[in-house]
């Protein structure tokens, strides 16, 4: 029976958790089991960047009850299914002591240059060092630790910085592989990933306002018929080139960030782990980071993943199947698919506590996940095709094998191929594409690299047109619900839009597919929503049943 070394790290300061989640990476990666608890959301800091996700108000009125203690509940799971034993470090001190053999020395950095904190990590991994603040050296007594580097007064700015960290450190990092880590969220629970694999860490803006910008999101999102002809004429390769090189020009940080991004090379598919900064948002890291050939794996939050890493899954299980029911004639098809399921920290957390609610199993349901866990955790994935009941539907996040804009990225079919490979070693066979209305080149993509998938539930939102196509070798619905103003909705507000949906039918079968804003709509809401159903002829269904009968009603 292996043991578990456990480490309550909820009270500690943010340079205290640094500390402690590079040890464990450090621990980890020589084979011992070092668990960490980050302890549960109250901290409304911990249910945001430079957005609101969920207030006071939604959290424990409605996500508290059952997401609970995310590490416990994960504790628990390897306890009980895998079988291991649980002993608990009495503080980080005792920490530092019991593992005193596994860092050589101390890297320091300076509070007065947070991102310093990213090169004391990438330090930390390739030297086997503990990356401390000063006071933390004197705090704990470690002042008998050769102090390799010290950081303070090296730059004066995160330019100067990460210029350094890429000329030095690049290449003593893990290939294939990047992480854009923001210091001002002070959420270091991915930290023990980074140290453990050794992976280069950055924080520099990716947007500046202006014609580059527009020119990607023209790409993206622009008029249909515009962006149909910019692509035909495969115009589209030079625009993006040319948007990032003026939002370059215009901006020394994204111009460094471009340099890095397309320094990575992979045999697969190069990918970036982590989050935007405090001076970006979502939509322009995406932008970038497909514009220059990168998927995201989105790892702010995710604790614990050198641990995860590390453990085999136990014999593998296959998705539940259904059989799918006869068409009914007379039906309206309604599909429901949880959002944000390529997140670690939603993989980490059971679906923000939706995969604990008593509701799961009540109704068809469409979860999204992570399908490159099957090789960075498994046994965390397989956690979900194991516990899976029939009305669950796992499918893959958007828009595959890590998360991408699809029509800024350069190279789709190695994409969609790495896409395919990693849903048939899992059984997926549906998966969320970001984009509800993508252009014709696009969409031939999907139909040329389709793989063993059944087809694709598309759009995280309807920008512009809601696009549904049955061909052959293509299945790709996209999701009528919610329209861009009406993601944020809550729950009972959304669901009216979804009657609306329903009331306004007027030829049948119909089918009707929502993405649901992870938090705000939860499955206790679905389940109660399907409850209040009473026409026969209305029919909650999985993904994978939905898009089967779409396309048996167009024959």
């Amino acid at each position: 029976m292996k043991t578990i070394q456990f480490l309550d790290v909820s009270k500690l300061s943010y340079a205290e958790r640094v500390c402690a989640a590079a040890l464990q990476g450090l621990v980890n990666r020589s084979g011992a089991c070092l668990y960490l608890d980050y302890g549960v959301y109250d901290d409304p800091t911990a249910r945001r960047t430079n957005e609101n996700f969920i207030d006071d108000e939604l959290w424990y009125g409605k996500y508290r009850a059952f997401l609970g203690n995310q590490d416990q509940h994960n504790l628990d799971y390897y306890r009980q299914e895998h079988g291991f034993a649980v002993e608990k470090i009495i503080d980080l001190p005792a920490a530092l002591e019991l593992y005193k053999n596994t860092y050589k020395g101390i890297v320091i950095w300076d509070e007065a240059l947070p991102d310093t904190v990213n090169a004391a990590i990438m330090l930390a991994g390739q030297e086997n060092l503990l990356p401390l603040t000063s006071d933390l050296i004197e705090k704990y007594h470690l002042l008998k630790n050769p102090v390799l580097h010290d950081l303070h007064g090296r730059w004066a700015d995160r330019l100067q910085l990460y210029t350094w960290a890429l000329d030095t450190l690049f290449t003593k990092c893990k290939p294939g592989v990047i992480a854009c880590v923001e210091p001002g969220w002070q959420r270091p629970e991915f930290v023990d990933y980074l140290v453990q694999e050794k992976v280069f860490t950055y924080s520099l803006a990716s947007r500046y306002e202006g014609l580059g910008s527009q020119l990607l999101m023209l790409l993206a999102f622009g008029p249909p018929a515009l962006r149909e002809a910019l692509f035909a004429l495969h115009l589209d390769a030079p625009i993006r080139k040319y948007a990032l090189r003026w939002m370059g020009k215009r901006s020394a940080e994204v111009r460094l960030s471009n340099r890095i991004q397309q320094a990575v090379r992979s045999d697969t598919y190069p990918t970036i782990f982590g989050w935007h900064t405090r001076r970006d948002d979502e939509l322009a890291f995406m932008l970038q980071l497909s514009a220059n050939g990168l998927r995201l794996v989105p790892a702010h939050m995710a604790g614990n993943f050198s641990f995860h890493s590390r453990i085999k899954p136990l014999e593998r299980k296959l998705p539940p199947k259904r059989v799918v029911p006869e068409l009914d004639a007379e039906g309206i098809y309604l599909t429901f698919t949880l959002s944000d399921g390529d997140q670690l920290m939603m993989m980490h957390t059971g679906e923000l506590g939706n995969w604990y609610s008593p509701a799961r199993g009540r109704v068809p349901f469409n979860w999204e996940v992570q399908p490159l866990l099957d090789e960075m955790a498994p046994a965390l994935l397989d956690r979900y095709f194991r516990q899976a009941s029939s009305m669950d539907c796992l499918i893959a996040g958007p828009s595959g094998a890590g998360y991408v804009i699809p029509p800024l990225i350069s190279d789709h079919a190695a994409y969609l191929k790495e896409t395919g490979r990693m849903c048939e070693k899992r059984g997926i066979k549906v998966v969320t594409s970001y984009i509800a209305d993508p252009c014709r080149t696009t969409l031939g993509q999907l139909e040329r690299y389709k793989c063993d998938l059944l087809g694709y539930l598309a759009g995280y939102a309807v920008v512009t047109r809601a696009l549904q196509i049955c061909r052959k070798d293509l299945l790709f619905f996209s999701n009528q619900v919610p329209t861009l103003e009406e993601i944020t909705l809550p729950s009972d507000e959304l669901l009216k839009h979804v009657q609306a949906r329903i009331d306004a039918v007027e030829e049948r079968p119909a089918f009707i597919a929502v993405h649901l804003f992870a938090y705000r709509t939860t499955v206790a809401d679905v389940a109660g929503f399907a409850s209040q159903i009473s026409d026969e002829h209305i029919h909650v269904v999985r993904g994978d049943e939905f898009l089967s009968l779409f396309s048996k009603s167009k024959k």
